[in-house]
């Protein structure tokens, strides 16, 4: 089976790529690989709202989009999917891209087995039939795809490497370290994997001279640093990064958000995030950092 790709296009033009292949092949992670991309995703929207979407959100918003489509889609027909591709290719030629993903069907029922997820396609709890079912409704549809891409055997890091590079994109990942301090009065960030708590460091708040200044003031930081949990209890939350960072990147989870709070969010979990964006630093790992009670 062979691919038609332009390796020569500018991608920075592309601004519709459609993913279409049977369930289970990975069209969700490249969805999450080019919404990580810039692109704004969106699974199995009718294809009777396409192309008001693609007027709203490319040609007045001027965004770029990815839309996946598979026989679960509200409207789906082979024949209608044809048109749908003939026109947008028709309409933004090079500005469109069409990637089909497929998958043995073996490996598509490993897949399956080992998530316990249920095929959408399944009617009388016979996977084989679900999966035969879907590979005959897709049938020929790659013949009008740009990209090709045989998903087996790939783990889901592996295959957002292929897909970006053969779209031309490169292999990025989103600044792999986000780093937060917080007040746990407002609330714990919803975006951090995890959370450690400072309050049982000494507080600057009852510290003559300290109360109005931040972690971010060195007079705080040396305050701060001073309590003898303080290099044990970094240590050991710079072994968790060390740890955790590599592993989730490699299972296509490319950022890994931490958080520090203390009560008021201004003393104690700020000088704890400074002393790890300082060590991220050190250590060359790109990182984000935010101070959310200040």
């Amino acid at each position: 089976m062979s691919a038609n790709v332009n390796y020569k296009r500018d991608v920075t033009n592309v601004r519709i790529i459609l993913v279409v292949g049977p369930s289970g092949a990975g069209k969700s992670t490249a969805l999450n690989a080019l919404e990580d991309a810039g692109f704004s995703a969106v699974d199995n929207l009718p294809l009777s709202m396409i192309d008001q979407y693609i007027a709203l959100e490319v040609e007045t918003a001027k965004r770029q989009i990815v839309l996946a489509v598979d026989k679960r889609t509200t409207g789906f027909e082979k024949k209608v999917v044809e048109g749908l591709i003939k026109n947008l290719k028709l309409k933004f030629r090079e500005e469109c891209q069409i990637v089909y993903i497929h998958a043995n069907p073996s490996e598509i029922i490993k897949r399956y087995q080992s998530t316990r997820r249920h095929h959408p396609l399944v009617e009388s709890g016979n996977l084989n039939v679900a999966i035969e079912s879907d590979f005959s409704a897709m049938k020929g549809l790659e013949e009008l795809a740009d990209i090709i891409l045989d998903s087996t055997g790939s783990d889901p890091s592996a295959f957002r490497t292929m897909l970006l590079s053969r779209l031309g994109l490169p292999a990025l990942n989103p600044v792999p370290l986000s780093i937060m301090s917080f007040s746990f009065r407002k609330g714990i960030p919803e975006t951090a994997e995890y959370v450690f708590d400072t309050r049982f460091l000494a507080n600057p708040h009852w510290k003559e001279g300290l109360r109005n200044l931040t972690g971010v003031e060195l007079e705080v930081q040396r305050f701060v640093k001073n309590d003898e949990g303080f290099e044990p209890f970094m240590q050991n939350v710079t072994q968790i990064i060390e740890l955790v960072l590599p592993t989730m990147q490699k299972a296509g989870r490319p950022q890994l958000g931490i958080a520090f709070g203390c009560t008021g969010g201004r003393h104690r979990s700020v000088t704890s995030a400074e002393y790890i964006a300082s060590w991220a630093v050190k250590k060359k790992i790109k990182h984000v950092l935010e101070h959310l009670g200040l």
